[in-house]
C-alpha cells in the first residue's frame, strides 16, 4: 500500500473540494446582494460580484502544497 500517495492525493481533493465550496458559497452570497439591489429601488452604485481567491482560504494551499510533498516523497522512496 503506498500510504503517502493515498494520503497526498486525499489532500489534493481536499483542496479541491474546499475552493470549489468556498468559490461557490461566496458567488451565491454576493449574487444575492446584487439580486437585492436589482429587486429594490436601483439606486446608488451597483455591487460588484466576486468570487474568493485562491489564496483567500489558508487551507487551500496548505491542503496543496502537503499534498504535493507527500506524493513527490512517495514516489521519490521508490
Amino acid at each position: 500500500m503506498n500510504f503517502f500517495r493515498v494520503i497526498g492525493i486525499v489532500f489534493f481533493v481536499m483542496s479541491g473540494l474546499i475552493y470549489t465550496l468556498e468559490r461557490g458559497f461566496s458567488l451565491i452570497s454576493t449574487s444575492i446582494v446584487k439580486a437585492g439591489f436589482y429587486s429594490g429601488t436601483k439606486t446608488g452604485e451597483v455591487p460588484i460580484v466576486e468570487a474568493s481567491g485562491f489564496s483567500t482560504n489558508f487551507f487551500v494551499p496548505l491542503f496543496l502544497v502537503i499534498g504535493v510533498v507527500l506524493v513527490i516523497y512517495d514516489f521519490k522512496k521508490k
